[in-house]
């Protein structure tokens, strides 16, 4: 019962969460201190995360490997996957053309992806770390 009530609760806390940060966001999103951590690399296609112990690659498709190894998801970790690998195929670039400046999209943009990697490591064990930037 409290693993159904768990897996109900997460999407209801993201939106949530989600809804008080765009509330909020006008306010300070200019503002906003990142502080980055881990490697993301967008090549071919496929993210390569890099905790600076273990490589995983996400695949468009929101497939997981683990070095070599595919790992088993299921369909609601694959669609979360796959919406980090479409965030993160549009932020990777913006983020490189605008070098260090600091501006209100760059901010609202990493808070999506924040709660998306809440939301990844909620639903993915493998993942359950996994934290590229955060949001102040």
């Amino acid at each position: 019962m409290n693993m159904i009530f768990a897996r109900n609760a997460t999407p209801t806390l993201t939106m949530l969460i989600l809804t008080f940060i765009v509330m909020l966001t006008p306010a300070w999103a200019s503002q906003c201190n990142l502080t980055w951590h881990n490697v993301v690399i967008l090549q071919d296609g496929a993210l390569t995360l890099d905790d600076g112990q273990r490589l995983f690659k996400v695949k468009q498709n929101g497939q997981l490997y683990f070095g070599a190894h595919k790992v088993q998801l299921n369909t609601a970790q694959q669609q979360a996957l796959v919406k980090y690998h479409q965030t993160l195929t549009k932020d990777l670039p913006y983020q490189l053309s605008h070098s260090q400046l600091i501006d209100d999209e760059l901010c609202q943009r990493v808070v999506k992806r924040q709660i998306q990697e809440t939301e990844i490591q909620s639903l993915i064990p493998a993942l359950k770390t996994w934290k590229s930037v955060t949001v102040y």
